[in-house]
């Protein structure tokens, strides 16, 4: 057995010792704190246990019924990766900006700024576009559980890298917080096109979507909510299913085919 051998074993006898500890305070304290009870999650996962996947019980409609083919668009940054929205869901997106014309759109989810580029694009001349995202300093300290998995989209060095220093800049707003504490108040009654695409935990997505009826003004617009079905967003899934079981706000709720998009119109009147 060689030098290096024997400094490969030793290392690796340091990591394994430091991780056995390291469980032993996981399991029997660790548990009691959220970023952990995540952590927790991860390894059920790794080892092939996974929360049971809600079937998808919103109706489905078809992509034609939602927004016609001859609706033209601007499709900016095309190519997506791990934590955007796909280019068929930016093109449905857009396409319903087009088609409602909102004059004031709230994002709740940056990430990149991809979807809000996309917003702001296709918007009016004059829209505003706010967007709010949760900096990675406030990871573990959220006032609702978050949606394993979810660390890694919040762990970047800045929110909207991919909306800064475009012509659509000067419409768009960078808001942060916590979507559960976060002050809307001053945004209440105030804007027509909302989209839900914060963190997909089950507590999360119905308290960002009660939110989103606050936010609509007159009550009447649209609400969009991103990664419906998705088997590793189960809590997502689950609250939207009950918020359309529960028959009231959210009644009319609609899955659009080909997509992971819901969308809710109120007054479709205006669309017309």
């Amino acid at each position: 057995m060689n030098f290096l051998t024997v400094k490969r074993i030793s290392a690796f006898l340091t990591r394994y010792i430091y991780a056995v500890f390291s469980c032993l305070y996981l399991f029997l304290v660790g548990f009691l704190f959220e970023e952990n009870r995540l952590f927790i999650d991860h390894i059920c996962a790794h080892f092939g246990f996974a929360k049971k996947t809600p079937i998808p019980i919103v109706p489905t409609i078809e992509m034609a019924a939602v927004v016609s083919e001859d609706i033209p668009i601007q499709v900016r940054e095309p190519v997506d990766i791990d934590g955007n929205i796909s280019l068929a869901e930016i093109a449905v997106m857009s396409k319903l900006v087009k088609r409602y014309n909102p004059k004031r759109l709230f994002e709740i989810g940056t990430f990149d700024g991809r979807t809000t580029l996309n917003l702001a694009a296709n918007a009016p001349a004059d829209a505003e576009v706010y967007t709010l995202d949760l900096s990675k300093e406030k990871l573990f300290e959220t006032a609702l559980p978050l949606e394993a998995g979810e660390e890694k989209y919040i762990e970047k060095d800045a929110s909207g890298v991919r909306f800064l220093e475009t012509d659509c800049q000067q419409k768009i707003t960078q808001l942060y917080g916590d979507s559960a504490t976060f002050d809307f108040s001053p945004f209440f009654n105030t804007v027509d096109f909302i989209f839900v695409d914060g963190s997909h935990s089950y507590e999360y997505v119905l308290n960002d979507s009660k939110l989103a009826l606050e936010l609509l003004r007159d009550g009447q617009g649209v609400i969009l909510w991103h990664d419906y079905g998705k088997p590793w967003w189960t809590g997502l899934t689950t609250a939207l299913n009950e918020m359309y079981s529960a028959g009231k706000e959210f009644k009319n709720i609609q899955h659009i085919q080909g997509t992971s998009l819901v969308y809710l119109v109120i007054d479709d009147s205006r669309g017309k």
